[in-house]
């Protein structure tokens, strides 16, 4: 047996008070499927790809919500649940009974994905780097972040359809999560309670500007090809837990 839930797509939105909200696209018309209780991960993940037309290597994060009644202590505040393996889909199984209206959110695309999991906090590796393990807190995490210098030093300019030629989808969400943690570095408060200036930090969402110190050194060069580009930079790769 299985049941009909309603496909929502776009992203999850977090305000400065905690709350959630999903902002639904208002091009989507509405899509529906059927989960079946014995569903596997990895299957829901392919049939939303066909479903709605993403390429094999689109990130894609599925998320619920519970009932309201459910949200205790914290209401709104909860956190959306993230499907993330076969023992998921079994609880949403589980669970999609209670709610009035049975919906499965989905987020794609590198960008989108990577400010969903900014949203959560989730736990990623850089390299053999890991950040936001559990117990740490913000204010150590946001100090590991200047510790390898993923922030400072000389700005490379470069804009987002560049980015796209470069970069697959996957590394693509390596590039956007770095992105908003320097962001959210360059926008908290040191230790004297003073906030570094968040429009030096360079920003590649394509409808921002570009801001950088007039005094830095911006680095130009001639194309390259990904060969050539993979030689020069280090293996990087991100889990996201």
């Amino acid at each position: 047996m299985g049941r009909l839930m309603k496909l929502v797509i776009e992203l999850w939105s977090k305000n400065s008070t905690g709350e959630w909200s999903f902002e639904e696209t208002s091009c989507y018309t509405g899509e529906a499927i059927i989960i079946n209780n014995n569903q596997s991960f990895d299957g829901l993940i392919e049939l939303m790809r066909i479903r709605l037309n993403l390429g094999i290597l689109t990130p894609v994060a599925l998320t619920y919500q519970l009932p309201d009644w459910m949200l205790v202590p914290d209401g709104p505040r909860t956190p959306p649940i993230t499907l993330s393996c076969d023992k998921d889909v079994e609880i949403l199984a589980s669970v999609r009974d209670y709610m009035s209206e049975a919906m499965l959110y989905v987020t794609s695309g590198p960008e989108l994905v990577a400010r969903y999991h900014f949203f959560r906090r989730s736990p990623f590796s850089i390299g053999d780097t890991t950040y936001l393990e559990e117990d740490v807190t913000e204010a150590q995490h946001r100090q590991a972040v200047l510790v390898v210098d993923l922030v400072g030093g000389h700005p490379i300019v470069c804009s987002k359809h560049i980015l796209e030629i470069m970069f697959n989808e996957p590394q693509l969400l390596i590039v956007f999560c770095v992105a908003l943690e320097i962001e959210m570095v360059y926008g908290t408060a040191d230790d004297n309670g003073e906030a570094e200036d968040p429009a030096k930090a360079g920003t590649i969402s394509p409808e921002e500007h570009i801001y950088f110190d007039p005094n830095d050194e911006v680095l130009y060069g001639e194309p390259i090809t990904i060969e050539e580009l993979q030689y020069a930079l280090p293996m990087v790769k991100m889990h996201l837990l």
